[in-house]
């Protein structure tokens, strides 16, 4: 963790899930793993054996990711910038925020200042949203009336 000097004075922290768990029914498992084995045999007889590795990998990362538990985080927004489970990202790193109320409850999303970055989603949880707005507009733009990422809109559709 960063010390103190570089981070600043702390304004406020909560404790938040590191992604939102998505529950599965056991339907979703049967239509997703008949859809998987029709593509590995159609590429089998095809003789397209890149794309079966390239989908015997995605199966691989699909029942990874349904098995991986969220761990829980530390998050400080501090006078100099953001500490997300440990790792700090200053204010002049990011370029705004934003708000969003996506299926699993509510989540800040940090635009970052470099290109080719990606978007930075943190949990809310129980945080008190309206603390963690008035501390950001202090030092970020807010885009207001943005909402859901389309990534993770797609994400949630398909249950990912």
């Amino acid at each position: 963790m960063a010390d103190t000097n570089q981070i600043g004075a702390v304004r406020y922290e909560w404790m938040a899930p590191e992604f939102a768990r998505t529950e599965r029914a056991p339907l979703w498992y049967i239509v997703v793993g008949v859809a998987w084995l029709g593509v590995m045999i159609y590429t089998g007889l095809t003789s397209q054996w890149v794309g079966l590795g390239v989908v015997a990998m995605v199966g691989l990362v699909l029942y990874l990711s349904g098995r991986m538990l969220p761990r829980t985080f530390a998050h400080q927004l501090t006078d100099k910038g953001v500490v997300v489970a440990g790792q700090f990202h200053a204010y002049g790193q990011l370029r705004s925020f934003w708000i969003a109320q996506g299926g699993q409850g509510p989540a800040l999303n940090l635009s970052s200042a470099k290109k080719l970055s990606f978007l930075l989603t943190l949990q809310l949880g129980t945080a008190d949203i309206e603390k963690v707005r008035t501390v950001l507009l202090e030092f970020l733009p807010e885009e207001a009336g943005r909402g859901e990422d389309v990534v993770d809109k797609i994400g949630r559709f398909f249950k990912l």
